[in-house]
C-alpha cells in the first residue's frame, strides 16, 4: 500500500522548527520535500547540540527524507528557480516574517497565478497583524505568552518547559493546517492561502486545562477549584522517581492496598473524588509519602498488578531503550552518509501499515545540482548560476 501522502510534493523555506519539523512530518507520511536554503548560511539547526563532521543530531532528525537546493532569493535567477518548482509543487511551507515572501516576488498571488492548485502556508510567529507581528519569534517567548511558563510553576516560581514544546507544537500546526488544505483541494480542486502562527497555536493548544479556571466567565453560581496542573508532580521512592496518575476511587483503593496502607483508603479526605479534590495537595503528600519506602521497580510492578496508572521516570537516555519502545521498534537506528548511525522514531507512515524508508538529512544544498537538472538546467547553466553565486552546491 502507497503511503498517505506518497504523491505530494512540499517545498520548504524555513529554519529551525515550526516550519522544518512540520515538513519532516509530511516526509515521514511520505511526501516528497526539497528544503530552500539560503547560499550565506544554510540551515543554523545544523550546528545545534551534539554534532559530528558538522551536522547536529537534531537536524539529522528535523530533516530527514528531504533535499536541499541553495538559492540566492536576492537574485532574479533564485526567484526564477523557486517559481520553476512551485509550478511542479503542492505545497509551499515559508516561515519568513510576514511581507518578506512577497517583497520578493514570492508571495500568494504571484505563486497561485502559475500554480492554481498550489497550497501555500505562510508560518509566522505572531501572524501577520497585531502589535508583535513584526517581532521576532522563538520558543521561550510563545511559552512565556501562551501559558506555558506560567503553569510550569516551582516554588511559587514560573519556569520553561525544558523542551521546545512552543515550535513543535507550532509545527504540528502546521502541518494539520496542510493536510486539511490538501483534503479540501480534493474536493475544489484549487490551492488556497493558509496562514498559521506560533503563538495562536499555543493558545490554542493549552486552551482546555491551563486556562480551565478561565474559561467560564459568568461570575455567579461558579464553582472554582485548585487548577489540578499547578500542583502536578512526580513521587521519590527508594531510588528514583515514579508518576502515579489515580483517576477512579477504585485506583485509589488499589493503590492503598497494593502498597500497604489501608488506612488511606478509608480516609474521609481522599475516600472520593471530590474529597481527594478538595483536599489535592495532601492526597498529593499522601502519596509521595506511600511511594517513599519502595525501589521503583517494586512500585511499578504491585501497581501494573493492581491496575493503577503508573509509570517510572526515565531519563532521555533510557527512553529508547525502555521494554515498551523496543519491542514495537517506536525508535530505530539508520546509517547517515556525514553523523554515521544514529537513533530517530519511526516515519509516521507506519501508523497506516506502510513501509517509508526517508533519505539521509541533506547537507547544504547537496541536490542543488540534481534538482536544478531536473527542472531543465543544462550542466553549463547550472555551473554558471553556482559560479555567480546564486546558487550553492
Amino acid at each position: 500500500m502507497d503511503s498517505p501522502l506518497n504523491n505530494i510534493s512540499v517545498l520548504e523555506l524555513g529554519s529551525m522548527i515550526a516550519v522544518p519539523a512540520a515538513t519532516q512530518l509530511l516526509a515521514s507520511y511520505g511526501a516528497s520535500v526539497i528544503k530552500i536554503e539560503d547560499t550565506r548560511y544554510g540551515e543554523g539547526l545544523r550546528f545545534y547540540g551534539s554534532t559530528k563532521n558538522g551536522m547536529s543530531g537534531w537536524y539529522a532528525n528535523a530533516n530527514a527524507g528531504k533535499r536541499s537546493i541553495a538559492l540566492d532569493l536576492k537574485t532574479e535567477a533564485g526567484v526564477q528557480i523557486v517559481k520553476s518548482l512551485v509550478s511542479r509543487a503542492d505545497v509551499l511551507l515559508e516561515g519568513f516574517r510576514p511581507g518578506v515572501m512577497a517583497g520578493l516576488g514570492l508571495g500568494y498571488e504571484d505563486l497561485a497565478s502559475l500554480n492554481p492548485r498550489l497550497i501555500y502556508c505562510s508560518s509566522s510567529g505572531f501572524g501577520a497583524e497585531g502589535p508583535y507581528a513584526e517581532q521576532p519569534a522563538y520558543d521561550p517567548l510563545i511559552q512565556a505568552l501562551s501559558g506555558w511558563a506560567g503553569i510550569q510553576e516551582v516554588d511559587g516560581q514560573p519556569t520553561l518547559v525544558r523542551a521546545m514544546v512552543a515550535d513543535k507544537v507550532g509545527a504540528y500546526n502546521n502541518a494539520q493546517a496542510i493536510m486539511a488544505a490538501l483534503i479540501q483541494r480534493g474536493g475544489t480542486g484549487a490551492g488556497c492561502y493558509v496562514q498559521t502562527n506560533m503563538l495562536d497555536a499555543n493558545v490554542a493548544f493549552v486552551w482546555p486545562d491551563v486556562m480551565m479556571d478561565h474559561t467560564l466567565v459568568d461570575t455567579g453560581g461558579v464553582d472554582h477549584r485548585e487548577n489540578l496542573l499547578r500542583s502536578y508532580r512526580l513521587y521519590q521512592a527508594a531510588d528514583g522517581y515514579v508518576s502515579v496518575a489515580i483517576g477512579t476511587d477504585r485506583q485509589w483503593r488499589e493503590f492503598c492496598f497494593a502498597l500497604g496502607r489501608e488506612d488511606l483508603a478509608k480516609d474521609p479526605r481522599f475516600e472520593t473524588s471530590a474529597a481527594r479534590g478538595a483536599h489535592i495537595l495532601q492526597w498529593y503528600d499522601a502519596i509521595d509519602e506511600v511511594v517513599n519506602p519502595f525501589a521503583v521497580a517494586e512500585v511499578v510492578t504491585r501497581l501494573v498488578d493492581a491496575e493503577v496508572p503508573v509509570a517510572p521516570v526515565l531519563s532521555p537516555a533510557e527512553v529508547f531503550d525502555d521494554a515498551h519502545v523496543r519491542a514495537t521498534g517506536m525508535v530505530t537506528t539508520s546509517e547517515h552518509p556525514i553523523v554515521g548511525r544514529f537513533r530517530h522514531p519511526r516515519p509516521r507512515a507506519a501508523q497506516f501499515g506502510c513501509k517509508v524508508t526517508l533519505s539521509p538529512a541533506p547537507s547544504w544544498g547537496e541536490h542543488s545540482r540534481e534538482i536544478l537538472a531536473e527542472l531543465g538546467y543544462s550542466p553549463t547553466a547550472i555551473s554558471e548560476m553556482i559560479s555567480s553565486g546564486c546558487v550553492r552546491a
